[in-house]
């Protein structure tokens, strides 16, 4: 694999785990080309957010390593 394949692997990894998680309820909310930060709401959001913040949304911040291996991490909440 040259240099040139090297990224499109990468964001072929990427654009199928997104895929794959966008069936699971989740949307993204920003997105680079190895990097993506993606949100699933719960049903009651809009109460929830006022009264439990944490399980109001589920965040994840999704990146990908240099040998196509994705992998998430909790992101911070968003401050209202």
């Amino acid at each position: 694999m040259n240099d040139r394949q090297l990224p499109d692997a990468r964001t072929a990894s990427l654009d199928a785990y997104l895929a794959e998680r966008g069936t699971q309820g989740y949307r993204i909310e920003t997105r680079s080309t190895m990097q993506a930060v993606i949100i699933r709401r719960h049903r009651l959001f809009f109460l929830l957010r006022w009264l439990r913040t944490g399980a109001a949304q589920d965040r994840r911040v999704v990146s990908v390593d240099e040998h196509g291996v994705v992998s998430t991490v909790a992101a911070e909440p968003v401050r209202w």
